[in-house]
């Protein structure tokens, strides 16, 4: 790997923002509702989800929507997983 390769990753992750299942609710970080939602509404299933670039075709997609390879450093969009070759690409370049 290279020296740089957690700057390279954090490049990659954009924005980091709270989602609340139970709601289908988006709050931004540093939000006063995140805390107070998290405080009156225990029982609700909050999550961070990471904003992210595909390192293959620079689509902005959610962490839930990509897959992260340590090998290659990159995060890939489903839609270029999808594909043979590049589902291929992906993981033999990771396998090395």
């Amino acid at each position: 790997m290279t020296e740089g390769w957690v700057d390279e990753r954090d490049r990659t992750i954009l924005e980091t923002i709270h989602y609340c299942e139970s709601c289908n609710f988006v709050l931004e970080p540093g939000d006063v509702d995140v805390e107070r939602h998290k405080r009156d509404m225990p029982n609700h299933k909050m999550r961070k989800v990471l904003i992210v670039r595909c390192g293959h075709c620079g689509n902005i997609v959610t962490d839930s929507y990509a897959q992260y390879s340590p090998q290659l450093n990159r995060f890939w969009c489903k839609n270029r997983l999808s594909d043979k070759a590049n589902h291929r690409e992906f993981y033999e370049d990771a396998k090395r």
